[in-house]
């Protein structure tokens, strides 16, 4: 076992072992696009991380789920295939993002499918704070924007392969080409092949979890059809097949056969008919009875026209996405087999946006229109054969032909400058949203595993239809200050606007969310550009804050009426000498309810309960990363980087009562790197050892009353691999 006291103390060693050389490199400046103009980090006015591509690679970062020990502030969990991504306590639940995900400019309908396609990325931009003026729908928290490398005006190519414990075996590819004077190409693929699940299923006869296939491919073609005019052209698929899914039961507070439920229990007991019901909460093992699958299917086509005038420019984006989600097998995570389920998703999503930007004068500006045509398409079954609930077996129905939204916005955003140090911004977004629901809600009597033709309970009545309008509108308004050639002072003011929707208990629609936000920033580089420090502190008021909830076996979105999230951030970067850089980023948050009387479904008997003053989900008080890395030049002309980078998470409720049993203690996570590059640099390997400590902590949470409580998704355990590279071409 690694102490976790040991790598600290090794961090520690890195500052005061190595010499502070005569001469210290500069930090690389990272371009970011976020604001949909052309700026760097330190210079735009709010809080923004920028993950570069060598940084995600001698990393190992390649999903989300492992982008959050990089990012203050950022939270990833899962429950059942939906991913999560929350930032500063705001995020995702139901597939109704909360924080906006793009992957080259394509904004994704559906933040579980943007999970599929990272690969081969320049950069990752993460915009912390509501995005209403520039990105408007579903960015209330933030945005995430994947950066995919284009192709290269040289032959430059590699190959990458892999193996890690738990029979990881990964294969990764790209080639980029011009095939002419104006023409490029970029071809780009990985595959994993998970041949052992890390979750360990205790039912004899039943498939492990965390298991399965991935492969992406990704096709770039740029053009640079005149001195003013270039497209890109972009063909993609993610396919994602396996026992992915898993969720685990959490003893800690549930009902015991013959007892009574302990404080924010509740669930059924651990005996039925006389047969014992085996649970476990152990890590990494769970108690499944049954096959587990998955087919999860992602396609995208996009274009991208950039087009130049005389002091301003005119961007398109075009795209189409094809999204498919199966996921199927036991869900009560006991031996029993109390129920099990099928969940079918699939979205056809196109959209255009049209961004006009130049410089007129003191005027910085860019003014744009979106469209999206989203439509979706759900069933969802439950099958229960064991009379637990009824005197019979029971399949429950649940079928959303429909969720069809058709949204437009237009913005424009400003920043003049009053002065060469002294700059104001300002935004405004008008958006609409124009929503066709319809869905049924029934429960049939099953014999043997056949439904009978008319169900026993219709609780909508057959099919139930909703259409309605949503608008909104969102303003954006800062002040800039250079009190130096090489520091700003920022405040902002920003709003949020998200849509409300239908729940599938066939009750009236929940309200969109508003939020208003406040933050004042400061951004330095010091040390002859060796140093940069960027600190932030913000408030939010919302209004009808969306959460999600589960009543029986149903989950739904409420509303929970005015809420504020207070906190700082802190980030620094150092190249302490040529040898040795450090980094660490500290995000503090007050967040709490405020008047929310809400039913706990593992408390029936509590009635209403007022959350008021308790913590939101997935917002941890305390957050640090830590990291270092280590540059040795070897005799033979090579380098090797060691890399130790350190990530803490106070205590995290996933449910709004705040019970214990319903948070992740404090934990660390440890992450190791070790980087080779030949002298040629023609070769690479790379090892690494994933939670170095062993930390067994949960990402993600869900309850019902009608099973056993609480069930968890649990993070990933130790993983110790290595990945071997060959490049051709140029670098």
């Amino acid at each position: 076992m690694i102490n976790f006291n040991y790598l600290r103390l090794s961090v520690m060693a890195f500052f005061i072992l190595s010499p502070i050389s005569a001469v210290t490199a500069e930090l690389e400046e990272i371009v970011v696009t976020g604001s949909k103009r052309v700026g760097t980090v330190m210079t735009t006015p709010g809080a923004i991380t920028a993950v570069s591509s060598e940084e995600l690679s001698a990393r190992g970062i390649d999903e989300v789920s492992e982008l959050q020990f990089a990012v203050p502030s950022l939270h990833f969990g899962e429950v059942l295939g939906n991913k999560r991504i929350t930032i500063r306590g705001v995020g995702e639940f139901n597939n109704q993002p909360g924080v906006m995900v793009s992957v080259g400019g394509v904004v994704q309908s559906s933040g579980t499918s943007s999970q599929l396609s990272q690969l081969d990325l320049d950069r990752v931009e993460v915009m912390r704070g509501p995005q209403g003026t520039l990105y408007g729908r579903n960015s209330n928290g933030g945005a995430v924007n994947f950066i995919p490398a284009k192709p290269t005006d040289e032959v430059i190519g590699r190959v990458k392969m892999g193996y890690a414990e738990y029979d990881h075996i990964s294969l990764e590819g790209v080639y980029s080409a011009p095939i002419s004077d104006n023409i490029g190409v970029r071809l780009a693929f990985n595959h994993l092949d998970a041949g052992e699940g890390w979750v360990e299923n205790l039912v004899e006869g039943s498939n492990d979890h965390q298991m399965g296939e991935k492969t992406n491919v990704r096709l770039t073609v740029s053009a640079e059809i005149s001195d003013s005019l270039t497209a890109d052209v972009v063909f993609a698929r993610s396919e994602m097949n396996g026992a992915w899914d898993h969720w685990a039961i959490s003893t800690k507070h549930m009902e015991i056969a013959g007892g009574s439920p302990a404080e924010g229990g509740g669930g059924l007991p651990l005996e039925y008919q006389g047969t014992p019901v085996l649970v476990t909460d152990a890590p990494w093992k769970i108690y499944n009875n049954g096959i587990s699958d998955s087919e999860r299917q992602y396609d995208l086509m996009s274009l991208t026209i950039d087009k130049s005038f005389d002091g301003f420019s005119l961007k398109s984006i075009t795209a189409y996405q094809d999204w498919d989600d199966l996921f199927g097998g036991p869900a009560d995570a006991s031996s029993i087999g109390l129920f099990s389920r099928s969940d079918h998703r699939g979205a056809k999503t196109f959209t255009q946006e049209f961004n006009l930007s130049g410089k007129t004068g003191n005027w910085d500006w860019v003014a744009g229109a979106y469209y999206m045509d989203d439509q979706r398409d759900r069933t969802f079954l439950i099958f229960l054969p064991i009379p637990a609930f009824f005197p019979f077996p029971i399949q429950f129905e649940h079928l959303q032909p429909q969720w069809d939204t058709k949204a437009t916005a237009f913005f424009v955003d400003a920043t003049y400058a009053l002065s060469d140090s002294w700059r104001v911004g300002m935004g405004v977004r008008s958006s609409s949203e124009d929503i066709d629901e319809k869905h049924s809600r029934k429960i049939f009597q099953t014999t043997e595993g056949v439904p009978a033709a008319d169900p026993f309970l219709d609780f909508c009545g057959g099919y139930k239809e909703t259409s309605w309008t949503e608008s909104d509108t969102t303003l954006r308004a800062s002040m800039e200050v250079d009190t130096s050639d090489d520091s700003m002072i920022y405040g902002s003011y920003s709003e949020g606007f998200k849509a409300g929707g239908i729940n599938i208990d066939c009750q009236p629609p929940w309200k969109p969310e508003t939020v208003s936000a406040y933050e004042l920033g400061y951004k330095s580089i010091l040390g002859d550009g060796t140093t940069s420090i960027s600190a932030a502190l913000f408030h939010y008021a919302y209004d009808d804050f969306q959460v999600a909830q589960v009543i029986g076996i149903s989950g739904i979105i409420a509303n929970a009426g005015d809420t504020s999230i207070d906190g700082v951030e802190v980030e620094l970067v150092s190249n302490i000498n040529d040898s040795l850089n450090v980094s660490a980023g500290y995000t503090y948050l007050d967040s709490s309810y405020g008047d929310f009387l809400n039913q706990d479904s593992l408390q029936p008997n509590a009635g209403a309960i007022n959350v008021k003053g308790n913590r939101l989900n997935n917002a941890p008080e305390h957050s640090l990363n830590l990291g270092a890395t280590y540059n040795i030049a070897l005799s033979g002309g090579g380098s090797l980087a060691l890399s130790l980078n350190n990530s803490y998470r106070s205590r995290t409720f996933f449910r709004e009562f705040n019970a214990l049993a319903d948070s992740q203690a404090s934990y660390v996570v440890v992450n190791a790197d070790a980087n080779y590059i030949s002298a040629d640099g023609l070769y690479g390997a790379r090892f690494f050892i994933r939670n170095a400590t062993n930390a067994a902590y949960v990402t993600g949470m869900a309850t019902g009353n009608t099973q056993y409580g609480r069930h968890a998704h649990w993070g990933m355990p130790r993983q110790m691999g290595i990945e071997v590279t060959r490049h051709f071409g140029g670098q």
